[in-house]
């Protein structure tokens, strides 16, 4: 058998070339639609030996998507997104069902692992389920303007073999932050929604979607009025149903709306008995009103339950680790530390990717006094080597966060040793360039942060780049300074800068700035500096550096040093500059009154 993979496109050239080295070992032939691209999406997808055709785009999914089908010619066809990604250890999977003679199947829906947020990670991660696999020729077509849905031909007889539903993956990229925003893709999906609406008020599918795009804005009651117009016309065998009673939970959950969100539960639980999401929901609910027995409880039942149907479950791991780590979470709440150990293990032993289970185990660790080398040891034990580089640069961050920084800098190098991703090797440089510093090794640091081609850690590296010059006369950061602007951020750090440098010389320095508004600004830029300097231990120039703090008008500004001191173990000094910051400015707030209450108890063990 053989395999046509068909996609519809428009500026994609930031993700085609995933999309298409996933599948270009198992497809015979790629079909590329173009819907009107300005970038080199066409010329990417030309080097694969794509056949383009070009469409006008005409609102609609499914006329395009159709249009895809119809220049097919090999037996299967498989559809994809030019934002998806292939699961290659699926491969056999699925060339085993394309392969199967004796199949009486024409549509197989296959599972989509969708990230949202930032950064692709397993704690954002949800499941669907997507047409993948068309058998070509038998009519099947797309309907529908958006969230297109796949019909047979007409006075088709339907046969329970006809369609079915197959564990077999997909990545979807599309809805992270930074795509969504390029492509503005909410707006988009809502006028074609609205659209649909004004032709039928009362389509519970397409009040469903709308649901959707205002509960991905984190717009949960404009959500939840959607999705209970849907539920109107709630028929528990349509194939959106079970996710819309999962909305509606959610959405009360959100609001505090308990009473609601449990009736919910229950009644979705009587529809869908095995739809373990809705009491994983209601296990952490329970957690969150403190009702921690109760929630043991319900997450025991998921366990028993197990992991859902796949046509019914979103929330990935609900019957094994992401359940396990609630549980871990509680008994550590609990100081329950074993216990808490227990799940944070068989979490890590069944997901060594789950960044969250590594954190909470180095809470529980450091609960239990073991030592950094320890740690360190019980880490790596997970670790198979086929873990992400997002994953080694979350376990750096946790020992450069107890100041290893050799350790931490191990793990970048980890890291870099796998990274494909631009941006993430801009991030590693940075990482393995602040470890550096931070041992003092300024030469190899300054030459790590040269290498950095992204913005945002060009930026975040500036102080750490002009720093490496002040401590070691044979780097010269001219370049950044002045022959170099555009690698210059926003001035305020570079006018906080220039000035320590003045006072590390010994020189008379002007104010930053005059009146309390326009202080205000260089306060981040300042108390950053600061902190860097105290991370040192280089304790001369942070006392040059406080004198930052008199060329500013701030009545915070002793609330922030205390802060600063109270974060870098500076106990006595942070209990101090509380006291003056009450005395002197009449300031204090919540976080700063439970330090100082910290600071105090600390200081009075010591006596």
């Amino acid at each position: 058998m053989s395999i046509s993979l068909c996609m519809i496109v428009k500026n994609e050239e930031d993700v085609l070339i995933r999309c298409l080295e996933s599948v270009k070992y198992i497809v015979d032939e790629i079909i590329i639609v173009d819907t009107g691209s300005t970038d080199s999406t066409v010329e990417i997808a030309k080097k694969y030996g794509a056949r383009i055709f070009y469409y006008k785009w005409d609102d609609s999914f499914s006329s395009a998507r159709n249009y895809s089908l119809e220049k097919a010619t090999k037996e299967w066809i498989l559809i994809m997104d030019a934002d998806d990604e292939f699961e290659k250890k699926d491969s056999d999977k699925l060339l085993e069902l394309v392969n199967n003679k004796n199949s009486q199947t024409y549509v197989y829906f296959l599972r989509t692992l969708s990230y949202s947020g930032d950064r692709p990670t397993f704690e954002s991660v949800t499941m669907n389920l997507n047409v993948r696999l068309i058998k070509n020729g038998k009519g099947y077509k797309f309907v529908g303007d958006i969230h297109e849905q796949i019909v047979p031909p007409p006075n088709h007889t339907y046969h329970s073999q006809d369609v079915k539903v197959e564990n077999i993956r997909f990545y979807h990229y599309g809805y992270l932050n930074e795509i969504i925003k390029n492509k503005n893709k909410r707006k988009r999906n809502m006028n074609l929604i609205s659209r649909s609406l004004e032709q039928n008020s009362n389509n519970s599918f397409m009040l469903f979607n709308m649901g959707n795009e205002y509960y991905a804005m984190a717009q949960y009651k404009k959500a939840l009025e959607y999705y209970m117009k849907s539920y109107k016309s709630f028929v528990p065998q349509e194939g959106f149903s079970s996710k819309l009673m999962l909305r509606i939970v959610s959405c009360n959950q959100v609001l505090k709306d308990y009473e609601v969100e449990y009736k919910f539960i229950d009644e979705g639980l009587k529809y869908y008995p095995n739809f373990t999401d809705l009491e994983f929901i209601r296990g952490n609910t329970l957690m969150g009103q403190g009702k921690y027995l109760a929630a043991i409880d319900s997450l025991n039942k998921c366990i028993k339950m197990g992991e859902p149907p796949v046509e019914i479950n979103e929330l990935v791991g609900v019957g094994s680790y992401r359940t396990y780590y609630v549980l871990s979470d509680i008994y550590f709440v609990l100081r329950e530390y074993d216990r808490a150990m227990y799940y944070c293990d068989k979490v890590l032993k069944l997901n060594s990717g789950y960044m969250k289970a590594f954190s909470k185990l180095s809470q529980i660790m450091g609960a239990k006094k073991f030592t950094i080398d320890e740690m360190k040891e019980k880490f790596d034990s997970y670790l198979d080597g086929s873990e992400g580089e997002n994953l080694y640069l979350f376990l750096s961050d946790v020992f450069y966060s107890q100041n290893r920084f050799d350790i931490a800098y191990d793990y970048t190098e980890k890291a870099e040793r796998i990274c494909e991703d631009k941006y993430n090797m801009s991030k590693i440089y940075y990482y393995k360039g602040i470890c550096l510093f931070y041992q003092k090794k300024f030469n190899e640091s300054y030459n790590l942060f040269r290498k950095i081609a992204e913005r945002d850690f060009i930026d975040r590296a500036f102080y750490y780049s002009a720093l490496c010059s002040t401590f070691n006369d044979s780097i010269s950061t001219r370049d950044i300074l002045i022959d170099n602007p555009k690698e210059i951020p926003d001035d305020k750090k570079y006018l906080v800068y220039m000035k320590f440098k003045d006072l590390l010389e010994g020189k008379k320095c002007t104010a930053l700035a005059e009146g309390v508004k326009s202080s205000q600004k260089f306060l981040e830029p300042i108390f950053n500096l600061l902190s860097i300097l105290l991370k040192m231990n280089y304790f001369e120039e942070f006392e040059k550096g406080l004198q930052l703090l008199n060329l500013i008008e701030d009545d915070n500004v002793l609330l922030y040093l205390a802060k600063l001191y109270y974060k870098n173990g500076y106990m006595d000094l942070a209990y101090k500059e509380f006291l003056r910051s009450i005395k002197i400015y009449d300031r204090i707030d919540v976080e700063g009154l439970e330090m100082m209450k910290q600071a105090l108890y600390f200081n009075n063990s010591r006596c």
